[in-house]
């Protein structure tokens, strides 16, 4: 018998584990196939269906996404700087970070934040290499 919903178990089993809205996000977009907008988690379509898991894993998406549009650039930046600290790729893999279901989100919001990111990091790096 199953006590949590897809949503509930995936929110729970494997999103809450990421620190940040930053890794929610990135995580939810891997798990999207390259050509569509289906998602591919195997463990919870074995367990609920396709259908509910695509369902979950999309409302999810678009919650990651929601949340990453309201964190203040400041807590993004100390997120994705303090991550493994190759800020530039992790930059670049938030670009594909758009959900199929905005939300009440804004494409162009989350271009800013991603831009935003993107010259702190590479300042970030060019001061580093000045420094060494």
């Amino acid at each position: 018998m199953r006590l949590l919903s897809a949503y509930h178990d995936f929110m729970e089993r494997t999103l809450s584990g990421l620190p940040g809205a930053l890794a929610k996000v990135r995580f939810v977009a891997g798990l999207r196939r390259s050509s569509q907008q289906s998602y591919e988690h195997w463990g919870l379509e074995r367990t609920y269906g396709k259908e509910s898991a695509q369902t979950a894993i999309s409302k999810a998406h678009t919650e990651a996404f929601q949340a990453e549009l309201s964190t203040p650039l400041s807590q993004l930046w100390e997120e994705l700087a303090s991550a493994e600290g190759q800020a530039t790729e992790s930059v670049s893999e938030l670009a594909e970070g758009i959900p199929p279901e905005l939300g009440g989100g804004a494409i162009e919001h989350h271009q800013y934040v991603v831009k935003s990111l993107s010259l702190l990091a590479r300042t970030r790096e060019r001061s580093i290499h000045r420094a060494a």
